[in-house]
């Protein structure tokens, strides 16, 4: 939900009704470093709201209702902003609700009537940087460590995600499979580490030739997979023309006797017939394996 730099002002969202409540709150983070900005809200609804539209660095929210629906307005804020820490306000005799938030994701409750300012700019400050840490953890067990593409859940969340979104707003999306051709022999020939540096290139190649939003991934072995999110069939060559021609760069670089290269399957998304990322992979898979074969027999040949 936007920066997190040092030095820049913190935006505060605060979902209360109580104006007083307000107006205490706001007091206690006159002189808060750095700096906040507070947006207030009155409703969960209106906070959702607020959210999509600012750049929200933490959440304070006020627990004044049930356990159960405290715990659900907690979990809202959670799935429409999953990277913003969330700090729960309660009163003295809802400690035990507040406990159960933190339990569900909450990063820590303070408790109304006992706050001053030095207390709430600490917690706002050591709840972003829990989460910070939480989301570089996250972010480690999404990756593949030898390329720093996604792996495969990491490509999987992400990918489900953009489908569900492209199948909403009516837009296309292409589906590549690649494998590598000859990792073996690459391996056997030159080494593993060299094997490691090939895949490390593909993924360069990958990276250099798609747009920041696509989706690449390693599943795993010689196997990348990526989701060109709002690309259309008919232009999905010009894609394939860069790629190959990053594969030549990175040929060049590498030095190897054997050529790397990739064998590329395609599944074209369509949102009419809104086919599942399995039914992609399982086309991309066919088409990739006919790639495959094709490569193989042509390399025999040679």
């Amino acid at each position: 939900m936007g920066e997190s730099g040092i030095g820049r002002r913190v935006n505060i969202l605060l979902i209360e009704q109580d104006p007083a409540e307000v107006k205490a709150i706001r007091d206690c983070l006159r002189f808060s470093e750095p700096a906040c900005d507070l947006i207030v809200a009155q409703q969960v609804q209106e906070g959702l709201r607020c959210i999509d539209r600012e750049s929200i660095d933490i959440v304070l929210l006020d627990l004044m209702r049930s356990a159960s629906s405290g715990v659900q307005e907690l979990l809202r804020l959670r799935a429409r902003a999953p990277e913003v820490p969330i700090i729960i306000l309660t009163g003295l005799a809802d400690v035990e609700i507040a406990e159960q938030a933190v339990r569900n994701g909450a990063q820590d409750y303070l408790v109304k009537g006992k706050l001053e300012g030095n207390l709430l700019s600490h917690a706002v400050q050591f709840a972003r940087l829990r989460q910070a840490f939480r989301t570089e953890l996250e972010e480690m067990s999404l990756r593949d460590p030898l390329t720093q593409l996604y792996n495969r859940r990491g490509f999987r969340l992400l990918a489900d995600q953009s489908l569900r979104l492209a199948r909403r707003n009516g837009r296309d999306s292409v589906l590549l499979l690649a494998d590598m051709n000859d990792l073996k022999v690459i391996n056997d020939t030159h080494g593993h580490t060299q094997g490691d540096h090939a895949l490390q290139a593909a993924a360069r190649a990958f990276r250099t030739s798609l747009r920041d939003s696509d989706i690449i991934g390693r599943l795993g072995g010689d196997e990348f997979v990526a989701l060109a999110v709002e690309a259309h069939p008919p232009g999905i060559s010009s894609l394939m023309k860069r790629l190959q021609e990053q594969l030549a760069g990175e040929n060049e670089y590498l030095d190897m006797i054997i050529t790397l290269s990739l064998s590329i399957g395609l599944a074209p998304f369509d949102p009419k017939e809104s086919p599942t990322l399995d039914d992609l992979i399982l086309v991309a898979d066919r088409d990739m394996y006919e790639k495959k074969r094709a490569y193989r027999e042509q390399r025999d040949r040679s």
